[in-house]
């Protein structure tokens, strides 16, 4: 164990758990964030539905509401389209970030299938589950939330492990048919085989860090573009307390521009003389 130990601690480095979650996390608060906007969508469409409500009862009065109603409805249907599409975009985000993350799963459970022994030749298929550690396969039409990538995450994180220690174990095997054949044995191209695997697998594993780097770099910034679109579109309409407060901001502003002008010098009368 002593001898493999640096090279499994060196691919062992290689995977940014902290990283990994930090971005993971910075992804799960945006999503929060899109959604208390999409529930401010669905509630300036409540605050439309009553409003026109009340026109409807007005104009039941002799009140003439105008084009009111009208373009009320236009603006509802907007917001119903925005709303249904913004709600349909962060669960399609979710289930798309899952697939991607599982595929990616399956791809790390496969190489260390490989190599890893199965003196009870378990099916490929039972081996497979097994690392995937209960997580179901995926479905297209399937309901998926942040705390199942998280749950999978987990999965992929244990599997690079389990890959890095498979790694490393090549030395040993590479050690001992070496010292085979010192000793005399014909050993053909097992050197060479072995050290062509343990390169390949290498490679893989350098490429799967960089893939799940690039993975959720990619997301949080997706996420963050999805966010800053959303909240524009939810802020089309204010909540009573939120139009108070701009007209206070508002008058304040002028207050203070008012005070800064009254204070300043008098300007001098420019001197006639050259």
């Amino acid at each position: 164990m002593t001898a493999i130990q640096p090279v499994e601690d060196e691919l062992s480095k290689m995977i940014e758990r902290d990283f990994y979650r930090t971005t993971l996390a910075s992804i799960s608060q945006k999503f929060e964030k899109m959604q208390t906007f999409i529930n401010n969508l669905a509630n300036d469409i409540s605050s439309i539905d009553e409003f026109l409500s009340q026109l409807e009862r007005d104009a039941e009065q002799g009140f003439d509401v105008g084009s009111s109603q009208e373009t009320l409805l236009f603006q509802r249907s907007t917001l119903q389209i925005d709303l249904d599409f913004y709600q349909r975009m962060k669960e399609a985000y979710v289930r798309k970030i899952f697939e991607d993350l599982h595929n990616f799963t399956r791809g790390i459970v496969t190489a260390t299938i490989e190599i890893e022994p199965n003196p009870l030749n378990r099916p490929e298929d039972e081996l497979r589950a097994g690392k995937m550690g209960g997580v179901a396969a995926f479905e297209a039409d399937a309901d998926y939330s942040i705390t199942d990538v998280y749950t999978l995450l987990n999965v992929t994180e244990r599997n690079l492990f389990e890959l890095g220690a498979d790694i490393a174990s090549f030395s040993v095997k590479i050690r001992d048919a070496q010292a085979k054949q010192e000793r005399g044995f014909a050993i053909g191209n097992l050197l060479l085989n072995l050290e062509s695997q343990r390169t390949k697998l290498t490679l893989e594993f350098k490429g799967y860090i960089m893939r799940i780097h690039q993975f959720l770099e990619q997301n949080n910034r997706f996420a963050e573009r999805c966010l800053k679109r959303v909240q524009m579109i939810s802020n089309e309409i204010v909540t009573e307390q939120e139009a108070e407060s701009a007209k206070k901001e508002e008058a304040e502003a002028v207050a203070a521009a008012s005070a800064s002008a009254s204070e300043a010098p008098p300007i001098a009368p420019a001197s006639a003389e050259l």
